[in-house]
């Protein structure tokens, strides 16, 4: 556990209930994990009931039942205690007490509850119903949701090989709940918070968001866009310099007639009329043209005398 969580002011959530005198007294912290071991029909599920808030306890017959609508079907226990370990993880995340109600009678069962309390630096605590064998199968004929007793038996023996092994687990605290005075039993629930960042523990640093350096252009068909429109600039144009209105059909700007002696101003977007060129000269052939039949002259004839 985190040291600097031990300096904490703890505060009692609910005081043991001194009228039960003589029974065994359990101090409990919040956060923390509560896990219940035992065979079936040892009175797990009573004892939560009896001491604890109905939304402290994770069961996982309640999450099998939420999973496959069957609390007896053994073949979606991988779902059920995905959904129990998840349950768990965000309690603890809200510094809350959480009371895992299984069997718990197999090790990595029992490691993976303990790997959550030590990834959220909460204590553990184990409970070992140590219930006679008869007592269970009694019990478990006189209930609804029945399990037989082949199943009981089986429980039983691997709950032995548990309470010979628990010392090695790594358990905060491991405290045995007799059967026969399961009621007699004072609990008292403290909270010491534990200060954790807001976000998960495995999670990497939070994501920066960044804008883009290019404008978004409004979406042709988007109606209601209020962004404002992207300024087209021509290619070459001062920095600064006011955009020159579009030019549309019908406002074509209007040139102003000139004075009499002056020569006309072009108007704005116009080049002015050039120079007309002078008219070019005709070609001179080289070849002599003939003479016109009309309007040539007749050659003199000689001054000969007969």
């Amino acid at each position: 556990m985190d040291s600097s969580t031990s300096q904490l002011p703890m505060a009692s959530e609910n005081v043991a209930d001194t009228g039960k005198a003589g029974g065994k007294s359990l101090r409990l912290l919040r956060p923390s994990i509560v896990v219940l071991c035992g065979p079936a029909a040892c009175g797990k599920s009573t004892f939560a009931q009896r001491h604890f808030r109905p939304t402290q306890i994770v069961s996982s017959d309640w999450a099998r039942a939420h999973v496959c609508d069957d609390e007896r079907d053994q073949r979606f226990n991988t779902q059920a205690f995905a959904l129990v370990h998840f349950l768990v993880e965000q309690r603890l995340m809200a510094n809350r007490l959480c009371v895992v109600d299984s069997t718990a009678l197999t090790p990595q069962a029992r490691k993976e509850l303990l790997d959550l309390a030590r990834k959220y630096q909460v204590p553990s605590t184990l409970l070992l119903f140590n219930v006679a064998l008869e007592t269970c199968v009694q019990r478990d004929q006189n209930r609804q949701r029945s399990v037989g007793r082949a199943i009981i038996e089986r429980h039983y023996r691997a709950f032995e090989e548990t309470k010979a092994a628990l010392g090695q687990e790594g358990f905060d605290q491991v405290v045995e709940i007799p059967g026969e005075a399961s009621d007699q039993v004072q609990i008292e629930i403290l909270f010491r918070p534990v200060a954790r960042p807001a976000q998960r523990p495995d999670a990497g640093p939070p994501r920066r968001f960044e804008r883009s350096a290019q404008p978004s252009r409004p979406h042709p068909n988007r109606q209601g866009d209020n962004r404002h429109p992207i300024s087209t600039a021509l290619p070459g144009a001062r920095p600064g310099a006011a955009p020159r209105p579009a030019i549309t059909p019908g406002s074509i700007p209007k040139v102003a007639a000139p004075r009499p002696g002056e020569a006309p101003v072009p108007g704005a977007g116009t080049q002015p009329p050039s120079a007309a060129p002078p008219p070019a000269s005709p070609e001179v052939s080289s070849k002599p043209s003939p003479p016109s039949a009309a309007g040539v002259a007749p050659k003199p004839e000689s001054d000969k005398s007969p």
